[in-house]
């Protein structure tokens, strides 16, 4: 694992994806959902809290973009195994709070030593974001961007 701090954004100046994935260590709750619980949230409105109320887990990110998330876990957890995610962006200016219901697209041993035993990769099916500072809607997109903005402007990129 990475030496980045909670909340720490690191551009890729040479990325090549249309959603570029951002170097990004965040503290990450989830919960890998039941048959059941996935065909309820596929098939109606999904609020993660009401999911995870109890028997979360903790993991961490390692990168972030619009369409998932990489992150590590220490549970192996199934491929299209669906999880409710929550996390807590925290950028210079801007805070996100994220919810949302994954599905498990990668997974494989953590190899690289430290806490974590897996590392998994999540495709976002539905995404919910708040910016809590200014109390209106962002998507993860407008946030990465407003954050790569900053940093050209500044002359730091």
């Amino acid at each position: 694992m990475s030496a980045m701090k909670d909340g720490e954004l690191h551009l890729k100046k040479n990325e090549k994806r249309e959603y570029p994935r951002q170097a990004m260590a965040v503290p990450v709750r989830y919960k890998v959902l039941s048959a059941e619980e996935s065909e309820k949230a596929l098939s109606r409105h999904f609020d993660p809290d009401m999911v995870m109320v109890k028997n979360y887990k903790h993991g961490e990110t390692f990168d972030v973009s619009k369409n998932g998330v990489s992150m590590y876990v220490n549970e192996e957890i199934l491929l299209k195994s669906h999880m409710a995610v929550t996390m807590y962006l925290s950028v210079p200016g801007i805070s996100c709070n994220c919810k949302a219901l994954a599905e498990v697209v990668r997974r494989e041993a953590n190899t690289e030593g430290g806490f974590y035993a897996y590392k998994i990769g999540l495709r976002f099916i539905k995404i919910m974001h708040h910016n809590l500072k200014n109390y209106t809607f962002l998507n993860l997109n407008d946030l990465l961007n407003i954050k790569e903005q900053g940093l050209n402007e500044q002359g730091k990129l």
